[in-house]
C-alpha cells in the first residue's frame, strides 16, 4: 500500500469501552504534549477516534473529524454514542454528504464548522488491485459490533439464518472470524452451521479481493457497505438500523433486521436485483480534504466561531 510504518504505537489492548479509551486518552496525551500538533483529524467513530478526540479536545488542539455527521438513530450502539460526541468536540467536521452535515446542524453545530467534501474510501479502493481469486461462488461475511457478538440471542440467530442460507442457496459461506467473534463463539458454546467456514482475518488487499469476487456479503460493518456498493457487489446490512442511509435509498444495500425470517427474505430481495457500483461518492476528495485544512485550520478560532 506504500504507507510508512507509525510513528507511535501506544499499544492499547482490548477491554471495557471506558477502560480502552482511558488508556487512549492518558497514552495520547503523552504524545500530544511532546509533539505539540498543530492539529489532530481524526476518523471514524471507533474508540480509538474518541480516546484521541477527547484528549485533544482537553488540551484545546484545534481537531478535525473526518467522516463527521453519520447518524443511525440507534443509541444502543456504542459507535453512536463515539460519533455524536467526537463531532461535537471537533473544531472542523468533514463530512462525505450534504446530509450528514444536515445532521450536524440540526444538532447545534455552527455551519462554519462543517464541510461536504464526498468519501474518500472510493479513491483507496480505486487505487488498489485486489489480490483474491476464487471461481466456485461463494458468500462473505463479517460479524464486529457488540450487539451481534455480546448479545447471546443475535449471534445465535445470524449463525441460525447463515444454517438456514446454505441449505437453501448451497453456496459456501466464508466467515471472517474476528478475535472477538472467537471468544464469543466459544463463551456461548456455539457451533458453525454445516457450510459455514470460519478463515483468519484477511490483508486489506485479500479482503476486497473477496468483497469484489462474492456474490453476496452479509455484514454489520459500515465500510465493508461502502467498499461492496463501489464494487456493485449485492450486500445485506446485519442489523437494526444503520448510518449509511444513502446506500439503503439507493438500493445497493439492504438492512435485515434481527428476524431469521426477516434475514432470508432481505437476501432473496438482494440477491433477486441487479446492483450498479455507486457514483455519488465524488472525485478528489483527498485533495479537497488537504485544501480545506491548509485554507481553515491554521487560522481557525476556538471562540466565537464555536
Amino acid at each position: 500500500l506504500d504507507v510508512r510504518p507509525s510513528d507511535f504505537n501506544l499499544d492499547i489492548k482490548s477491554g471495557t469501552h471506558a477502560s480502552q479509551v482511558a488508556k487512549l486518552m492518558i497514552e495520547f496525551e503523552k504524545v500530544l504534549i511532546k509533539e505539540a500538533p498543530v492539529f489532530v483529524v481524526v476518523l471514524g467513530d471507533n474508540n480509538s477516534s474518541l480516546g484521541f478526540a477527547l484528549a485533544t479536545s482537553k488540551l484545546n488542539i484545534p481537531l478535525i473529524h473526518i467522516e463527521a455527521g453519520m447518524r443511525s438513530k440507534n443509541w444502543i450502539m456504542p459507535e453512536e454514542k463515539n460519533r455524536v460526541v467526537i463531532d461535537q468536540l471537533a473544531d472542523m467536521n468533514i463530512c462525505y454528504l450534504p446530509e450528514h452535515r444536515e445532521n450536524l446542524i440540526r444538532e447545534g453545530i455552527n455551519s462554519r464548522r462543517c464541510w461536504v467534501v464526498g468519501n474518500p474510501i472510493i479513491e483507496v479502493v480505486h487505487s488498489v488491485q485486489p489480490t483474491f481469486h476464487q471461481d466456485n461462488p461463494f458468500y462473505l461475511v463479517t460479524c464486529h459490533r457488540a450487539e451481534n457478538l455480546e448479545i447471546k440471542e443475535n449471534l445465535n440467530k445470524i449463525l441460525t439464518f447463515l444454517g438456514k442460507l446454505y441449505q437453501k442457496k448451497n453456496i459456501e459461506i466464508k466467515f471472517i472470524l474476528m478475535p472477538k467473534a472467537k471468544i464469543m463463539m466459544e463463551k456461548y458454546e456455539f457451533e458453525f452451521p454445516e457450510g459455514i467456514i470460519p478463515i483468519a482475518p484477511q490483508g486489506f488487499l485479500e479482503f476486497l479481493g473477496m468483497e469484489k469476487e462474492a456474490e453476496l456479503v452479509l455484514t454489520d460493518s459500515g465500510t465493508v457497505v461502502e467498499e461492496c456498493a463501489i464494487f456493485g457487489t449485492p450486500c445485506i446490512t446485519i442489523r437494526e438500523s444503520t448510518e449509511r442511509i444513502d446506500l439503503i435509498e439507493l438500493g445497493v444495500n439492504s438492512l435485515s433486521g434481527m428476524d431469521v425470517d426477516q434475514m432470508l427474505d432481505a437476501t432473496n430481495v438482494t440477491l433477486s436485483h441487479n446492483i450498479e457500483p455507486v457514483t455519488h461518492y465524488g472525485k478528489n476528495i483527498s485533495d479537497k480534504i488537504c485544501n480545506i485544512l491548509i485554507g481553515n485550520s491554521l487560522n481557525f478560532s476556538k471562540n466565537s466561531s464555536r
